[in-house]
């Protein structure tokens, strides 16, 4: 049974998930677009959402421990898409983001509350904006699936309005 700390991310999640879903509706024809020339379309935007092709997060979550951290590296900022990404629909790529989200709380939801606190990974990347790399597995899962998410539904948000769908909120 999940604890107040796995409910809180499950709840933030799934709410950042409500919010990009609601930004890609009707975006299917628009998938190769951009809100400005360099920027990522949307189907990169999405590709990059699933991380690197052969990224597991269910081995990635289970590394997380209270001593000997392991080090996960973080590449920001790379869209990764590859020629299974081109070929997929929006639904396709929807629902694989969907997918890696139930796989990442098939791991979360079963763990205590203090286990969310104590399970850690170095995580170099972060120290830029968190002041830290040793990151708790709570705080890594908050930033993944609620800022990041958010974070590119706004610009899923500027390329609706770049070709010409309305705002969804």
């Amino acid at each position: 049974m999940a604890g107040k700390v796995a409910d809180e991310l499950k709840a933030k999640t799934d709410a950042a998930w409500t919010n990009l879903t609601r930004q890609l509706q009707g975006m299917e024809p628009h998938l190769e677009r951009s809100d400005a020339p360099g920027q990522w379309t949307t189907r990169e935007i999405l590709s990059h959402l699933l991380f690197q092709p052969g990224w597991d997060e269910t081995a990635t979550l289970k590394s997380f421990a209270p001593t000997n951290l392991p080090v996960i590296d973080v590449e920001a900022g790379k869209p990764y898409l590859n020629d299974e990404r081109k070929r997929m629909s929006l639904k396709q790529l929807i629902d694989a983001i969907d997918e890696q989200r139930r796989k990442v709380f098939a791991v979360v939801s079963p763990l205590s509350d203090a286990d969310l606190q104590t399970r850690k990974a170095r995580i170099p990347a972060f120290k830029q904006f968190m002041g830290t790399e040793e990151i708790p597995l709570a705080q890594y899962v908050g930033a993944l699936f609620d800022f990041h998410w958010n974070d590119h539904a706004g610009q899923l948000a500027k390329i609706r309005k770049a070709v010409g769908l309305p705002p969804v909120g």
